[in-house]
């Protein structure tokens, strides 16, 4: 049996059981990738790195997804529950490695809203003004999207999933709309190629690597269903599905849109492609009109908007589940009575969101923290997906050894650590230029200060870190944990 959330915390009523179908765990993985928003900004540095060969990149990031996918739909099939990649870790690695998951996931998912707000921001306060002549600052609009987002997570998960699909069926359509414009017109002239497909058009001095690190940022989120184990129906079967289902039809919508992107800008033209602000604009008015420009930018807005939300809610979900089992302060693992969602958890989210991205902002400018933001969650991801890999292979081979796969829990997860490592030391080294060159810094900083905080918690709280990755929300089925088998951190 799966421990309940009234066991840990009595009187707290825990998230809701049961409430969310396949469908709005598919709808959280594809807002956290927020396609329509990720294909319009990060080709922009992708044609500077790899010119045309954008769609190159997206085959290769597609791959990878699949790979570590494999593993992420393995464990949550195993413990399903809103702890996600914490729980997975702490569960096939131990406490130590599961906090540290934890404790990566803080960047990995609490820097995309700031990440977003400020893409936001920059794109409205330009839109804006292109469309009324009237200039508002971006730290006004990075305030307005601050409470529009945090409204609509304050209404509840499936009210704000409802939401977000409305964005998403507007994103994808407005992309996939023009895209098919883009190509009728182009085959009608003899003008399409697989060029894109190859490095034939690549500049010299490239970074290719980056350029694939920008591709696989495209695909963070696939496995943010995985939060939603604790409030999905039959999450054994459906959170798998969700993750894998994402991941594959937004892999192929890459394709798709890279694609589109350079045939439509023109294969020769990716360094003006790397300097234009927004080149599906560009392109939208010459194969439509201003009016169909207008609409290519809302739904840039629009996913930026959308994935807000999704990763408020699942980041919240994975601090909520850490709290709950007392590596996190208490304070964290409460739902509100209402509502049923971590609010507390979601109100620190908001606060750190403006801060950050507001301080950012500031120091950066808008474009340069986003680019800033993107690149450190990448590289943070990157070693959560590679923790995950392990977990799994171990997980397996100790705990499950009659249902040990060699292909399925060893050769993937092998293969896809391998490419994992290569991507990340292609990303590093050679040096990027400032401020790109400090990512790498940050997260090496992050980890060793994570495992000191944990030295500390098992000093101070051993019960609640052999307990780690025990709690489940879902139908885990792990034996109840009891509230007086469980210590947690007071606030403060």
């Amino acid at each position: 049996m799966a421990s309940s959330a009234a066991s840990v915390h009595p009187g707290d009523p825990g998230l809701v059981r049961n409430a969310l179908s396949l469908r709005n765990a598919v709808v959280m993985s594809v807002a956290t990738m927020a396609p329509a928003a990720a294909i319009f900004f990060n080709t922009i540095p992708q044609a500077g790195l790899v010119g045309a060969a954008i769609p190159l990149t997206y085959v290769i990031g597609f791959v990878i997804t699949l790979l570590v996918a494999n593993q992420v739909a393995l464990m949550a099939r195993e413990m399903p529950g809103s702890g996600s990649f914490y729980t997975f870790v702490a569960r096939g690695l131990g406490a130590r490695w599961g906090f540290l998951t934890g404790w990566l996931s803080l960047i990995c998912y609490g820097i995309v809203a700031p990440f977003a707000f400020l893409a936001l921001s920059a794109s409205l306060q330009a839109d804006v003004l292109r469309w009324s002549g009237v200039n508002i600052a971006w730290e006004i609009w990075l305030l307005v999207a601050a409470v529009v987002v945090f409204g609509i997570v304050y209404l509840g998960i499936q009210q704000s999933l409802r939401v977000d699909m409305t964005f998403i069926a507007f994103e994808v359509g407005v992309c996939i709309a023009l895209g098919l414009t883009v190509l009728v017109v182009l085959g009608g002239r003899g003008q399409l190629s697989s060029t894109p497909f190859t490095l034939q058009l690549i500049p010299k001095g490239s970074n290719f690597f980056v350029g694939v690190v920008l591709a696989i940022l495209s695909f963070v989120g696939f496995e943010a269903a995985a939060t939603l184990g604790g409030e999905t129906r039959n999450p054994r079967k459906n959170i798998p599905r969700a993750v894998f289902g994402s991941a594959i039809v937004i892999g192929v919508f890459y394709l798709f849109m890279s694609y589109v992107a350079v045939s439509g800008y023109g294969p020769t033209k990716m360094v003006s492609f790397s300097t234009n602000a927004a080149p599906f604009d560009t392109i939208a008015r010459h194969f439509w009109n201003g009016t169909g420009a207008t609409f290519v930018d809302i739904a840039g807005i629009v996913s930026f908007y959308a994935l807000a939300v999704a990763i408020v809610n699942g980041s919240s979900r994975i601090i909520y589940t850490m709290g709950r089992e007392g590596l996190f302060p208490r304070w964290f693992g409460t739902t509100s009575t209402e509502r049923r969602i971590p609010r507390n958890s979601i109100a620190v989210l908001g606060a750190v969101a403006v801060l950050l991205g507001l301080g950012l902002g500031y120091w950066q400018t808008p474009i340069v923290a986003y680019g800033f933001l993107g690149t450190l969650d990448t590289l943070a991801i990157l070693v959560v997906y590679g923790l995950v890999n392990f977990a799994c292979f171990w997980y397996f081979f100790s705990q499950k050894r009659t249902r040990f796969s060699v292909f399925r829990h060893a050769v993937i997860p092998a293969v896809a650590t391998a490419a994992l490592i290569a991507v990340f030391v292609g990303n590093v080294y050679p040096v990027p230029p400032a401020p790109l060159n400090t990512p790498p810094w940050i997260t090496i900083g992050w980890i060793f200060l994570g495992l000191v905080v944990f030295m500390v918690l098992t000093r101070r709280r051993p019960e609640a870190v052999a307990q780690a990755g025990h709690f489940f929300d879902g139908d885990g089925e792990d034996e109840p944990v009891q509230s007086q088998h469980l210590p947690v951190l007071e606030a403060g």
